[in-house]
């Protein structure tokens, strides 16, 4: 079988195999119970018994049986090939050992014939249901080997959607800031800017592997996104708090949500913080009337002052277009302690059963 990287896995021939497997898989589901045991074991020893009789006091009194017991052990089990062995014990001991039809024994031949049947009866069983139980581990490595490449080949393609995702947004954002390029200096700092932007979609695929993130598990992954991010520019003295109670998300949208906090992160580091020592960083996702709120805030610069002719910063845009993806709302405002914060609400529908736009 072949996985996503196309290399064959070492269990491919052997459970691909048109012999062995179907044969293992048998022996190891074969079904037991006690009425089905005590109809194979009858028959079997009753086959055995009457084979043996047929054959008169000449035959040897053992094959037969060797083979009821046998054939109980790999069809109904060890205990009702115990017992097959207990009756054929007291067959042979009585009917076909002489002297005939008397429960006593020629010493030493009669004793030692005894004593091999039964050591080669126990023998037949151990080695039977050892082999029965080597089949069942088979089968179930095969099983769980099978759910693992299952599981592999999935993760591969999300991680080819999410790739691809990121991919054209960082495309859209490049041809935006593109159209925005006037003159050199800008050109330059449009380059620094985009090879920010890149090393935040490579934070976010390095955080986000799990394909089920929710809770505690997206507050550790968003902690480290924005860690990652302030170590990229030499900005460890900003302090972080984050706050993630919200069921798991689907991987697309815990990649734009993740998005959103890298672009809010890197305005309030350009913006906010800018030529500050120090500052606080506050995230957190929750649910509230059937809507994840996504809140990011910092205790920055604030906002341009009313009536500023600046125009949307190309950061607000970026976050605006993963807002509309996310089929939400997106608002930029004052923080409630100053600084300020960029509020998303999204449908909470967004979750591993549902995946946006």
């Amino acid at each position: 079988m072949d996985g996503p990287s196309g290399r064959v896995h070492p269990w491919g021939q052997f459970s691909g195999s048109p012999k062995i497997m179907p044969i293992i898989s048998r022996l190891a589901r074969q079904p037991r119970s006690f009425t089905r045991g005590l109809l194979i074991g009858g028959a079997a020893f009753a086959a055995a018994f009457l084979v043996r009789w047929m054959a008169g006091p000449a035959a040897l009194p053992f094959p037969t049986f060797f083979l009821a017991v046998l054939f109980t052990a790999v069809c109904a089990g060890w205990q009702a090939a115990l017992g097959v062995t207990i009756l054929s014990f007291g067959a042979v001991w009585y009917f076909f050992l002489p002297p005939f039809q008397l429960l006593q024994l020629t010493e030493p031949d009669g004793v030692i014939s005894l004593g091999f049947f039964l050591l080669v009866c126990l023998a037949q069983i151990w080695l039977v249901e050892t082999l029965h139980r080597a089949a069942a581990e088979v089968v179930r490595s095969r099983e769980r080997i099978a759910a693992l490449l299952q599981q592999e080949r999935h993760l591969y393609h999300e991680l080819q959607h999410r790739v691809a995702n990121s991919i054209q947004s960082l495309a859209s954002i490049l041809s935006i800031q593109a159209s925005a390029i006037t003159d050199p200096e800008d050109a330059s700092q449009a380059l620094a800017d985009a090879v920010q932007r890149l090393l935040g979609v490579a934070a976010v695929h390095r955080r986000l592997h799990d394909p089920e993130l929710s809770g505690s598990s997206l507050a550790e992954a968003m902690d480290g996104l924005i860690r990652d991010l302030l170590r990229s520019v030499g900005r460890e003295d900003i302090s972080i708090e984050v706050a993630c109670t919200v069921p798991p998300l689907d991987p697309t949208v815990a990649n734009l949500v993740a998005m959103i906090v890298a672009e809010a992160t890197m305005n309030s580091i350009k913006h906010g913080f800018a030529g500050r020592p120090g500052g606080r960083l506050s995230i957190a996702l929750h649910q509230d009337a059937g809507e994840n709120i996504l809140t990011i805030a910092d205790n920055g610069l604030g906002l341009a002052p009313h009536g500023s002719t600046t125009g949307p910063r190309l950061g607000t845009t970026i976050m605006r277009g993963f807002a509309d993806r996310l089929e939400g709302s997106f608002v930029l405002e004052p923080a409630p302690y100053g600084g300020a914060q960029v509020r998303v609400n999204f449908p909470s529908s967004a979750t591993s059963s549902g995946r946006p736009r």
